[in-house]
């Protein structure tokens, strides 16, 4: 008998449909969602500093809505090829491979660079076949490298220099 009740226990409590369940999951996954990301923006915006977000709110008022009057402007970017080179090492044989990128000043013209590309190689593969990998192996050693590139790149340029190289790939194996 004490079966029985139970059954009808069980029978007797109403279920809750399962769309109502689905719709209430659904309705609460996407306030989270909502809370969260209006806590990163908020967190964002207010880590940060005052002086700066003021400034670049102003600019562009004080400048008429343009706001890049007093931004600086970039230099152009010229791609050398990629270099594949033996490194100079005694444990066995080492490659590298590297894609240099060359920064001139603004309103510079990539002419002379393309003019003087295949000197520019040729100098930078006697260079870097000329390093090992205890050379450049450091933080030290890269950029004491991308000076040496820099210096001899401005060797061949007699119209405008290199400010500075990006290394955009460097792999040795």
């Amino acid at each position: 008998m004490a079966a029985e009740e139970k059954d009808t226990k069980k029978e007797e409590a109403p279920q809750p449909p399962k769309k109502k369940k689905g719709l209430l999951i659904g309705i609460i996954a996407v306030v989270l969602i909502g809370l969260g990301v209006g806590g990163f923006l908020f967190m964002k915006k207010s880590s940060a500093p005052h002086g700066e977000a003021a400034a670049e709110a102003e600019e562009p008022a004080a400048e008429g809505g343009h706001g890049d009057a007093k931004t600086p402007a970039a230099g152009s970017i010229f791609s050398l090829e990629p270099f594949i080179v033996n490194l100079q090492d005694n444990s066995g044989t080492r490659y590298l491979k590297l894609t240099v990128n060359l920064e001139l000043p603004p309103n510079s013209s990539t002419s002379e660079l393309i003019n003087q590309a295949p000197q520019i190689r040729d100098s930078l593969i006697i260079l870097l076949s000329s390093k090992s990998y205890s050379d450049i192996g450091t933080v030290e050693g890269k950029y004491q490298m991308r000076d040496e590139i820099i210096s001899r790149v401005n060797q061949f340029l007699t119209k405008t220099k290199v400010k500075t190289a990006f290394f955009t790939e460097f792999v040795i194996q």
